[in-house]
């Protein structure tokens, strides 16, 4: 049983970061993006107007959250400098939550900029979408960013990043088939699977899944429950290489524990490989395997006459 739910929940845990262009591996654009969020807070930091306007293109544009619209990297710079002027000091954490390409040399950022006080005033947050677009020496730089909303950031907003896996999944394995659909709940606040797992013998093994932001670990937490009794709930994380990770713990319904790591890449637009491994079972280690799983395709429209 144990080896049909960690199958079942590959599929069901679907959260491999979408593919990349060819031209650039997801692992090298993290990269990218993670270096120029380095160099902005470095130069925020310093309350270096003219080293956060160098990170831009010369006809960059801004757009706050109020819809203003600062054109230029001489305009942006002197943004800035308006804004340090009367603004405490402090330093911004930059939270990536989503990179994805949209044509040859350009990749579009969406993130949460946080803005910490040295002294005194509580924190204040941003959602924000970047476009960066590839220089012709190879440098990386940013033709736009737009503030999506400022204030409070929302549950929705941190599992944005993977509205992607919305919809139907479906894999054989073993003579088993696996099936799952993910959708939003009513509040916008979780993501909500429904899975099936169907062998050639036995009944078929059901269950749901739950995906929701933990704002005391800040980490994105699963809870995973089946038609046996069992249940199981994990941690998960974006690793360096483009990854997901997820850290899953299961008690069945005799009270069995058992832990696994499952690790998710892309596989091109509508597949994803999953790897399992570092399983223990009731104190024995249980050797690892993997997967591929594809998007399921939609139904063809009906015919009319």
């Amino acid at each position: 049983m144990v080896s049909r739910f960690l199958v079942g929940l590959g599929l069901l845990w679907t959260c491999a970061a979408p593919t990349l262009a060819q031209e650039l591996k997801p692992e090298q654009a993290r990269k990218v993006i993670e270096q120029s969020a380095i160099r902005y807070s470095a130069a925020f930091a310093k309350r270096d107007a003219k080293a956060l306007a160098a990170l831009f293109t010369p006809e960059a544009e801004y757009i706050d959250a109020d819809g203003t619209i600062f054109h230029g990297r001489k305009v942006i710079e002197a943004e800035y400098a308006a804004s340090f002027a009367v603004s405490p000091q402090g330093e911004v954490d930059i939270e990536l939550l989503s990179i994805r390409p949209i044509a040859t040399g350009v990749l579009v950022e969406e993130g949460i900029s946080t803005f910490t006080p040295t002294e005194g005033e509580s924190r204040t947050a941003s959602r924000y979408v970047a476009t960066h677009v590839r220089q012709p020496d190879g440098t990386w730089l940013i033709a736009s960013v737009r503030e999506v909303s400022s204030g409070p950031v929302t549950p929705h907003d941190r599992l944005t990043a993977l509205s992607w896996l919305m919809g139907d999944w479906h894999e054989d394995v073993e003579g088993e088939t696996i099936s799952t659909n993910w959708t939003w709940d009513a509040s916008g606040n979780f993501l909500l699977s429904e899975f099936q797992i169907q062998s050639l013998s036995g009944l078929p093994l059901q269950g749901n899944h739950r995906i929701g932001w933990d704002a005391e670990r800040k980490q994105l937490r699963s809870w995973i429950f089946d038609t046996t009794g069992g249940s199981a709930e994990g941690w998960w994380q974006q690793n360096d290489d483009a990854t997901w990770s997820l850290n899953v713990t299961r008690i069945d319904a005799d009270g069995v524990r058992t832990v696994a790591r499952l690790t998710y890449a892309a596989d091109g637009k509508d597949a994803m490989v999953v790897i399992h491994d570092q399983i223990v079972r009731a104190g024995s280690t249980l050797p690892g395997s993997s997967h591929r799983i594809v998007r399921r395709p939609p139904a063809p429209a009906s015919a009319t006459r």
